[in-house]
């Protein structure tokens, strides 16, 4: 498991500033602006993964993992176990239907047994198996979490391999007859989503045996009761030993910084586990197709992955992913080799990509751009803010409000991205950043969060009396519905592991630092002149189910985004009546709990 951490702990997010770079490329080229659609997602996020405007993907495999499932014996496929060996030797004769398209692809295919029952590996198989099959997850644990790792270590070593032979581009197949099963189970408990809902025909099974399946699932879920908080546990007790070495590849890739091109709902399974183990990962996944079946959908729209083709594909093998392939170099060489409105003489039909940076802007000579700083010495002169910005920063701070009313006008893409890159700037717990940003536009979704909100606020009146009974009826909650936008800003408690630098003595350090998040925003937004409301009551379940969160995410804060034609001189709650900031000099003790300083700190009124 240590081992495991450690090369999580390698993996980097995409490169923002080459994403940019390539957004900015692509803007510039002799085409209407994003004409080129998901080709142009598809670049943009190849660039931010290999790091480069210029990324090779040249070389490609598709990597099939290949294991058998006890569960088979309960007829969850229309195929008997042995299937699963009798394609292992298909595969190795390249006369799979993933073999044909890889080569029409120029990719190689790399079959891995992580898991099979065949007692002999065939030759021209790569033979990594950690057991023969897993044990049928409708009675029991599929397997040990030693074993669930140990599978993911193999994956993590067919990475490396590849990387070291110099693959940039791979895909993720795989075979193991009734695989589908664990595969939905596992989306089930990471979604919270029923295993009726999600279930299809996997190999094509009939009504009756669909609705078996989908029991089934259900019983093994309940008979293992997996935590959603631990993807080893849920893997260990629902999993199979080729999903975890797909986990496993996927994680490994990432380390690389070597794009993984997902195929159908197994592969899915795989991201969603990955995912949650490190959610870093997720940077570096594109998705090839949408499955037919009905698990996948909702995979993709957790992980916020958008398909190239919708072709009612259920193979598996890795073939979404093989016909991507071209689609994936088509989209890097029209970046590299189209024209720009520059080579014509003419100015392109966007602006250029703005950098973005934090940091006080420069001028020649290392003064600010607004003007030269003031003499100071020592530590001051090496740290300290010129006058103009530090008085900046403390403007944002003092005139920052929690805003009910908003105009209509929309916030601009670039600013909300800035804000959220302020946000993002946070100090984070041993670099976990447990944060993650829901940005809602839809007028459906922001009335439901307005109703749930409401309905906490009706909720909650029974609490007070008389005179702040009726100020508390008049706090409004309309922002969630007239804003332009709305952010929900997350919690993540697993991500980085059980054993993050900076939590493990105090585990609420991490809600600390979305926290600091959340203020970094609201300044970054003061400064814009973008008003922002923080909406506090709401039963977080209600919001969980109205953004699709998953159950183990905290959802902390609604934050509704927008432009105000007033900031008013006092905040809502002392504008309302309902007390008066406590003096500061009532706050602050000297050494020890309860002393007061001798004399105040400042000397002055406290604002």
């Amino acid at each position: 498991m240590k081992e495991l951490y450690q090369r999580v702990q390698r993996i980097e997010r995409a490169d923002p500033d080459s994403m940019r770079n390539m957004r900015e490329r692509l803007n510039n080229l002799t085409k209407p602006v994003g004409s080129l659609g998901l080709l142009e997602d598809a670049a943009i996020r190849i660039a931010g993964i290999t790091g480069s405007v210029s990324p090779a993907i040249d070389r490609k495999a598709i990597v099939v993992m290949s294991g058998d499932h006890g569960v088979a014996e309960e007829g969850v496929s229309a195929y008997p176990q042995e299937v699963t060996g009798l394609m292992l030797k298909q595969f190795a004769n390249g006369k799979a239907a993933i073999n044909v398209l890889a080569r029409q692809a120029g990719a190689d295919v790399l079959v891995v047994d992580a898991g099979s029952v065949l007692p002999n590996v065939p030759e021209g198989i790569v033979d990594k198996k950690v057991r023969a099959g897993t044990s049928n997850m409708a009675k029991g644990p599929a397997m040990t979490s030693e074993e669930a790792v140990s599978a993911i270590k193999a994956g993590i070593e067919t990475a490396d391999e590849l990387a070291n032979k110099g693959y940039q581009l791979i895909g993720l197949g795989e075979m193991g007859i009734g695989n589908t099963t664990p595969s939905v189970a596992i989306t089930s408990v990471l979604t919270g989503q029923a295993p009726k809902e999600l279930t299809g025909a996997g190999t094509g099974i009939d009504d009756k045996a669909l609705a078996a399946k989908a029991d089934i699932i259900s019983r093994a879920i309940q008979i293992n009761r997996p935590n959603p908080l631990d993807p080893i546990d849920v893997l260990a007790k629902i999993g199979g030993l080729e999903i975890a070495g797909l986990t496993g590849l996927i994680i490994g890739a990432a380390s690389h910084r070597i794009p993984v091109v997902l195929d159908g709902v197994i592969t899915g399974a795989a991201a969603l586990l990955a995912a949650r183990i490190e959610p870093r990962c997720t940077d570096f996944m594109i998705a090839s197709h949408l499955s037919a079946e009905p698990a996948h959908k909702v995979i993709l729209h957790t992980l916020g992955l958008q398909p190239f083709l919708h072709a009612e594909m259920r193979l598996g093998e890795g073939t979404g992913a093989a016909l991507v392939f071209p689609l994936l170099q088509s989209a890097i060489r029209l970046a590299e080799q189209m024209g720009t409105f520059g080579d014509l003489g003419l100015p392109s039909p966007a602006p250029a990509e703005e950098a973005i940076s934090l940091a006080p802007v420069k001028r020649s000579g290392g003064r600010s751009a607004d003007t030269a700083p003031k003499m100071m010495t020592g530590t001051e002169q090496k740290h300290g803010f010129t006058e103009s910005e530090r008085a900046a920063v403390y403007k944002a701070i003092e005139t920052r409000r929690d805003i009910r009313r908003f105009r209509q006008d929309p916030v601009p893409d670039e600013v909300l991205y800035r804000l959220l890159r302020a946000a993002h700037s946070a100090p984070s717990v041993g670099f976990m950043q447990p944060w993650n940003f829901i940005v809602i536009t839809s007028e459906e979704t922001k009335r439901k969060l307005k109703q749930a909100a409401d309905k906490e606020r009706r909720a909650l009146m029974i609490h007070y009396e008389d005179e702040k009974a009726e100020r508390f009826s008049k706090l409004k909650i309309e922002g969630l519905e007239e804003a332009p936008i709305t952010v929900c800003v997350t919690l993540d408690p697993t991500r980085g592991g059980p054993h993050v630098l900076g939590r493990n003595s105090i585990p609420e350090t991490d809600l600390a630092s979305v926290s600091c998040a959340i203020q970094n925003l609201w300044l970054a937004a003061r400064a814009e002149g973008v008003a922002v409301g923080w909406v506090s009551f709401y039963k977080k379940q209600d919001v969980r189910q109205i953004l699709n969160i998953p159950p183990h995410i905290d959802p902390v804060a609604l934050l509704s985004l927008g432009y105000t034609d007033e900031f008013p001189d006092a905040p809502i709650l002392e504008q309302a009546g309902w007390r008066k900031r406590i003096s500061l000099d009532e706050l602050i003790f000297k050494e020890v709990w309860g002393t007061l300083p001798d004399e105040r700190l400042d000397g002055g009124a406290d604002g």
